[in-house]
């Protein structure tokens, strides 16, 4: 076995053959998955919400896991081109075959919740302020 056909099998060496194990495992393609339903270092999930169940019901969904999983092993602070995180495209994954993919959409469930509770925290700031 090679660090080609077993990124995993490069863990803990030179930070150049970490990113390159990386590539590696993205580029690992798999015939349950089709041109824009494969993960590429641009971080980009291209999926419609009329594609959605084709994607997590064809087995593209574990693909896509599996290759994050086997990034996360070589190089667990990877991020995309895009700047996406292995989390943010596991949330964006998750929450797409929940509620349906847009095409457009990279979701960050950690900024969605800090803006969260800062909304309410201004709310209850400005109901406050108006008594």
């Amino acid at each position: 076995m090679n660090g080609k056909t077993n990124p995993i099998y490069n863990v803990n060496l030179a930070p150049f053959i970490q990113r390159l194990s990386a590539y590696y495992c993205i580029y690992n393609e798999s015939s349950n998955c089709r041109g824009n339903f494969n993960l590429t270092m641009e971080g980009w999930l291209n999926i419609t919400e009329s594609e959605t169940r084709a994607f997590c019901d064809g087995g593209c969904l574990q693909h896509t896991h599996d290759v994050l999983q086997c990034v996360w092993y070589v190089l667990d602070d990877f991020k995309f081109e895009n700047g996406a995180t292995i989390k943010n495209i596991n949330d964006t994954i998750n929450i797409g075959c929940e509620k349906g993919f847009n095409g457009t959409t990279i979701v960050d469930k950690s900024d969605a919740t800090k803006l969260g509770g800062m909304t309410i925290y201004a709310l209850i700031f400005l109901a406050l302020f108006y008594m």
